[in-house]
């Protein structure tokens, strides 16, 4: 398979491609793809779904620094390929066994009551959005599809170190399409249904279909990088790795508390239901951990707005800002950068010798900011489900074997599906096929996420005291990241 990187007219300016990645994947007879470029700016239908974010700056193996992105100065908009289709076989919505070409062991149906089992080797599905139906005649891959290229990418790694370490998994992978139709379908595929674990598929809708018929299955079913809330509830199956953006505002509020009085702190949005409504998240952490219901509130200021619209020059925060005090804004704002650029460029201006923190949520670091000295000067922290330190050995370790096995420095995705990879391996070889009832009381730290699941009880259930039933596991661990020196690092 060769590709050639189509080039046309050269961009007229370079925000679109600030964060651009581009990889070659290297193929062995048993790999799916060959020399696939790949770009971890995704199309807004599949974004939409994915709270993951990525920093400023890749690291470069050359030099061993982290540094900024390159700048390119054209179109990257496909990437052509052509194929030996006797020697590949192509991604299709059946199922591809890439690493264990002679098949699964299989579990058949109505088997997995019980205790859970220890097996020899277990099953596991890879359900992914390559978009293969985009391709059309072969020649051109979806920009689309390139999330679950660098999201594989990472997890091919895995394997083979999970082999190493004596844990045989026999994996599928399958193409969801982003489809629903696709999804329904596959979740019928028997490899999925003798299945020992499933992981994926991305978007919200399709994470639904799959997780309520995991939960029949009895299937334990890992949602990797969604962060969609109400996509299942009863479900003991079910296991979000991504933390929801609740568990992302009481985060914030436990590091903001740590160094800041509840009259300190100022909770900002725009007049938007949503937005306002998320206020609700912060107060009643805040009661938590004072552990008194009519402890004192945060502040709160409603910035007035007609549609996406609004008069900067009507935002003033001086009467929020005190002789002698931070002054603490938490903004959990992120459908409009427009909006968030202006409230911070009011802040630096009205500020003068105040000192000032701002807290942003995680989709602010795919923002391009007018300047990131404004960042800088106002103390901007921002809460992450993924941090990979550049200073780590195990880090650097890792993006170096992957630019040597891929031609590319791995992104974000390509760590999660790494360490997803090797936490959830790890995990059903130690605890067998119900290991889902042991990840509450297992924390652990991988390359770019801590896995610290916690137990949800269902409503209902918690309501009679009944605590034997479970709703989903929910990843709760949440990074607090602050920008400094250029680049954002864990906060103090």
């Amino acid at each position: 398979m060769t590709l050639v990187q189509n080039l046309q007219r050269p961009l007229s300016g370079n925000k679109a491609l600030l964060f651009l990645v581009i990889a070659l994947f290297g193929m062995s007879s048993c790999d799916m793809f060959r020399k696939a470029q790949t770009n971890d700016d995704v199309v807004a239908e599949e974004k939409t779904e994915l709270d993951e974010v990525r920093g400023p700056g890749v690291y470069n193996p050359e030099t061993g620094e982290y540094e900024p992105s390159t700048t390119i100065s054209s179109d990257v908009d496909t990437v052509k390929w052509t194929t030996n289709e006797e020697q590949i076989p192509p991604i299709s919505s059946e199922a591809t066994d890439i690493e264990n070409p002679n098949g699964q062991n299989g579990n058949p149906l109505g088997t997995k009551d019980g205790p859970s089992q220890k097996m020899g080797s277990y099953n596991v599905s890879v359900m992914l959005p390559f978009f293969t139906n985009r391709f059309g005649d072969g020649a051109n891959v979806d920009q689309a599809s390139l999330q679950a290229v660098n999201f594989y990418g990472g997890m091919k790694i895995a394997f083979e170190d999970l082999q190493k370490q004596g844990v045989d998994i026999q994996a599928t992978v399958h193409d969801t399409k982003g489809s629903e139709t696709a999804t329904t379908t596959l979740m019928s595929n028997p490899d999925v249904t003798n299945s020992d674990l499933i992981i994926g598929p991305f978007r919200k809708n399709n994470i639904k279909i799959a997780a309520e018929k995991a939960k029949v299955l009895q299937t334990p079913f890992v949602s990797p990088l969604s962060a969609s809330s109400n996509v299942t509830k009863d479900n003991p199956y079910f296991i979000q790795v991504s933390p929801y953006l609740k568990t992302h505002c009481q985060a914030i509020t436990r590091h903001a508390k740590e160094k800041y009085s509840s009259s300190q702190i100022v909770l900002v949005a725009r007049n938007k239901k949503a937005e306002i409504s998320r206020f609700d998240y912060f107060q009643d952490e805040n009661k938590k951990l004072q552990g008194n219901d009519n402890a004192e509130r945060f502040q709160e200021y409603i910035i007035s707005t007609t549609g996406e619209e609004m008069n900067f020059d009507e935002i003033d925060v001086s009467p929020y800002l005190k002789e002698g005090e931070t002054t603490v804004f938490i903004v959990p704002s992120f459908s409009n950068k427009n909006f968030i650029y202006g409230l911070m460029l009011q802040i630096y201006n009205t500020k003068g010798q105040h000192d000032v923190v701002i807290y942003g949520m995680p989709q602010w670091m795919d923002f391009e900011p007018p300047s990131f000295d404004y960042y800088e000067l106002l103390n901007l922290h921002v809460s992450s489900a993924s941090f990979a330190d550049p200073e780590s050995t195990e880090v650097k370790d890792f993006r170096q074997r992957y630019f040597n096995r891929y031609g590319t420095i791995p992104n974000d995705k390509a760590f999660s599906g790494y360490d997803i990879m090797m936490y959830f391996g790890k995990m059903i070889d130690k605890h067998g096929t119900k290991f889902q009832e042991k990840i509450d009381s297992e924390r652990e730290g991988h390359l770019n996420t801590t896995f610290e699941f916690v137990r949800e009880v269902p409503l209902s259930a918690a309501l009679q005291e009944d605590f034997t039933k479970t709703n989903l596991y929910e990843n709760k661990h949440v990074y607090i990241l602050k920008f400094e020196d250029y680049g954002f690092k864990l906060a103090e």
